[in-house]
């Protein structure tokens, strides 16, 4: 009964928060308009199935290094959207870094689960590796996707963290840096979105899997930068999460005018000064320091 109460209340907020976001979504993706000075591959199929998950690739007209590239991992609470809403921004990325993005979709959750996800993740991985010749890799995240990317990134690096994970695909490169934009930090196993983080599937994860403070810990010479901005509702989270990474790469953003600082603005917004930044300061992680 306690946890049939916790799953109810956790689907009514599920429910809300999916319509929230296609109230602020819908108008944003309509007037989007999309940089010229990118190639576009759409709609690659990952899976060897019939209902395979897709997977853009956004490759910059001038391409410094074609065998290096972001995964780029949409947010969305796990339970909420798709490559699309960050297509505008994967490619304003792909400009800026000269290396090619990988924008991956996943199952969401509840269909899906942490483990799920986080296989089907590295079967992207696997996929662009061994098909475009990928050998050095970068995640990018904003909100759950900003969690993924760190998660993602530290089990391509060590295997416990795999095991934590429920990972059983063995990665074919591991990512050098991981770049969070107003990422999730810690979640209760009994709430929103949390909740659903072990229930498809029944893998039990680690504690680290709700906490990604503990998570830091083992975090090594992973490049870590971090995005946040004033009007973030993770904002305090987020603050408290680069306190305990090692040499993260900080940046928290201030409102200018019109420019409000809300949740995931370089991903809604990518030209803004401030998005502009930001981006520079997730390429410069990625690719500009060796």
């Amino acid at each position: 009964m306690f946890d049939a109460i916790h799953l109810k209340r956790a689907e009514k907020e599920r429910k809300e928060f999916i319509r929230n976001c296609i109230v602020f979504d819908t108008p944003r993706l309509e007037n989007e308009v999309f940089p010229a000075e990118c190639k576009v591959e759409a709609d690659i199929a990952y899976q060897p199935k019939e209902d395979s998950l897709k997977l853009d690739i956004y490759t910059p007209s001038v391409c410094n290094n074609d065998k290096e590239c972001f995964i780029l991992i949409h947010g969305g609470a796990f339970v909420y959207g798709s490559k699309i809403l960050d297509k505008n921004f994967g490619m304003h990325l792909a400009i800026k870094a000269g290396i090619p993005v990988v924008n991956v979709d996943y199952t969401l959750m509840p269909e899906s689960d942490m483990a799920q996800v986080m296989n089907e993740i590295f079967t992207a991985i696997n996929f662009v590796c061994k098909e475009y010749g990928f050998e050095k890799l970068h995640t990018v995240g904003d909100s759950a996707g900003g969690y993924l990317a760190y998660v993602v990134a530290m089990a391509s690096r060590n295997s416990d963290v795999r095991e934590g994970f429920g990972v059983t695909v063995e990665p074919l490169a591991a990512a050098e840096s991981a770049n969070l934009i107003c990422p999730g930090i810690i979640n209760s196993r009994k709430a929103f979105p949390g909740i659903y983080y072990e229930k498809k599937t029944g893998v039990k994860l680690a504690d680290f899997a709700f906490d990604l403070r503990e998570l830091a810990k083992l975090n090594g010479d992973l490049r870590v930068s971090v995005i946040t901005g004033e009007e973030d509702f993770l904002r305090a989270q987020d603050i408290e999460f680069q306190a305990v990474v090692k040499d993260v790469v900080f940046y928290d953003a201030v409102n200018e005018g019109e420019y409000k600082m809300f949740h995931v603005f370089p991903v809604a917004h990518p030209e803004w000064p401030q998005s502009v930044k930001a981006i520079g300061l997730i390429a410069d992680n990625a690719v500009g320091k060796k």
